[in-house]
């Protein structure tokens, strides 16, 4: 027999503690004290380990590998370039449900967004889950998809890209790699002969000489799959991706071998033995409402905290109100711990200028509300900023860029690139320090975000309580960021950790297209 979660254990080294200090325990007590213990071993998750068993099925391995740079958004294949590419790998996975498939997306950067698997449902979600809204970096790099997927463990590795090329000229490095790592690369290319001219917004992009970008399929794809033993495919319709499906069908036939272990759970005995040892303790009217006084005690508690909550927001407001940032940031530490008090107190102290403390407070934070989060990495990367953490900073604004949206974080982040980090300047002095200088000077800011209030001087970054008169209002800004903020389908999701892989070298990229 094992204990799948042995560690739970180590709770009973306070029960007994606790226990030892009791001076001549009733016997209720000792049924009660005795039902824990059985809780704990109920937790711990006692299982009895039944033999190994021996599962075999047919597979091969391949590797998918979607272009997400910007010229992929391009529409001279319908409905563009990376939707179509998205179709036909779905019509692939589908074809081939016995197979493993391990998918990529790749821009300057490889980002693995679903492990090797033969869970069909996984792969389209996982697939359906990236949103390239969130893909900072724009140019195509194959040299770095050949050098992530050399790393995976498949002695051959069946690569197959949908891609248009990019402008990328180093064949010779390619073949290298490929013949290295036992890379066999299917590509399919995914672009037109005739091209397109590339646009952002209703403006053509140009290149250094101010030429209009034209993009196309790259020869090189040819001599890439001739000098490496793979096979060229054309995507100009679902159609084509036939033929690449009867090519892969043709492969020999893998046999996969897997050993299982599984376990039968028992966790239910000592659960059934700590119920009825329980029910045994309180069975008595005194012991029944020893279990209850808590509550009785608690609700008149609770009741006087929330009385006093409403004062003390009342002040700190006030505070705030008045710039008196850190007799707010006081009167806020007396208010509940929460969410929001917390935000609250940081925002006072950045306003009062002690950054340090704003970040402490700003880190105890935890939450699974996406905007709150952006919230939190856009304030921190000013408060880095102001400490002259370049670094740091720049990674926080591109955290906040990961989760949505955030006009304000691209504008600093842009503006630290171009100032290269090494430089000694003050940043901070740099920018527009309000709202209002921010929109007379056609440009953003480094000060905290600001948060559309009935009261003047609440922002963003500032009160985000509703209690009380002022409540805040929604912005059209926050609306867009909620529209571009919708939840994924399915159970499969991407933290901006995941973003951060593919947004490696954002801002200095030689060609963003």
């Amino acid at each position: 027999m094992a204990l799948l979660n042995a560690w739970v254990l180590f709770g009973l080294i306070p029960l007994y503690l606790i226990f030892k200090k009791e001076v001549h325990p009733h016997k209720q007590k000792k049924l009660l004290y005795l039902s824990l213990v059985f809780m704990f071993f109920a937790m711990a998750r006692p299982a009895y380990e039944n033999a190994y068993v021996e599962q075999n099925f047919n597979s091969h391995d391949y590797i998918i590998a979607i272009d997400a740079s910007y010229s992929m958004q391009a529409q001279d294949l319908k409905p563009s370039r990376y939707k179509l590419a998205k179709l036909a790998i779905k019509k692939l996975i589908k074809e081939h449900p016995q197979d493993r498939f391990t998918l990529f997306a790749f821009t300057s950067s490889a980002l693995l967004i679903s492990p090797p698997t033969t869970d069909t449902e996984i792969s389209m979600m996982a697939l359906d889950a990236l949103n390239p809204k969130y893909i900072l970096t724009k140019s195509t790099n194959l040299k770095n998809l050949f050098k992530t997927v050399a790393k995976l463990p498949m002695k051959q590795k069946n690569l197959i890209i949908f891609s248009d090329g990019g402008d990328e000229h180093s064949v010779a490095t390619l073949v290298k790699i490929a013949k290295n790592a036992s890379i066999i690369p299917y590509i399919v290319a995914t672009a037109t002969q005739k091209g397109a001219a590339l646009k952002k917004g209703t403006k053509y992009i140009k290149d250094t000489h101010d030429s209009i970008v034209i993009s196309r399929i790259n020869p090189m794809l040819i001599d890439l799959s001739n000098e490496t033993g793979g096979k060229y495919y054309e995507l100009s319709s679902l159609n084509d991706i036939e033929k690449l499906s009867s090519d892969l069908q043709t492969q020999q036939t893998k046999k996969e071998h897997i050993q299982v272990k599984t376990y039968k759970e028992l966790f239910y005995i000592p659960l059934f033995i700590a119920l009825v040892l329980y029910i045994s303790s309180v069975t008595r009217i005194a012991q029944r409402f020893l279990v209850f006084l808590p509550l009785f005690l608690f609700i008149p508690n609770q009741s006087r905290a929330n009385l006093l909550d409403f004062h003390y927001l009342k002040s700190a407001n006030q505070y705030y109100k008045e710039h008196k940032y850190k007799n707010a940031a006081t009167a806020f530490k007396k208010v509940s711990p929460s969410p929001k008090s917390y935000y609250n107190i940081a925002t006072s102290y950045y306003k009062e200028g002690a950054y340090k403390k704003a970040v402490s407070y700003y880190m105890q934070i935890k939450s699974s509300d996406k905007e709150l989060k952006q919230k939190l990495f856009y304030n921190l990367g000013n408060c880095a900023v102001k400490l002259k953490e370049y670094d740091r900073a720049k990674k926080y604004y591109i955290y906040a860029l990961a989760l949505g949206e955030d006009k304000d974080a691209l504008y600093n982040l842009t503006l630290l690139r171009k100032l290269h980090l090494k430089s000694a300047k003050d940043v901070s002095k740099m920018l527009p320090q309000n709202q209002q200088t921010a929109k007379k000077n056609s440009s953003k800011k480094f000060s905290n975000k600001k948060k559309s209030s009935g009261k003047k001087g609440s922002n963003r970054s500032g009160n985000s309580q509703s209690n009380g008169s002022g409540a805040n209002k929604k912005t059209k800004r926050n609306k867009s960021i909620k529209s571009t903020s919708k939840k994924q389908k399915g159970a499969y999701k991407f933290t901006y950790k995941a973003y951060e892989k593919i947004n490696k070298g954002y801002t200095d990229e030689k060609e963003p297209w």
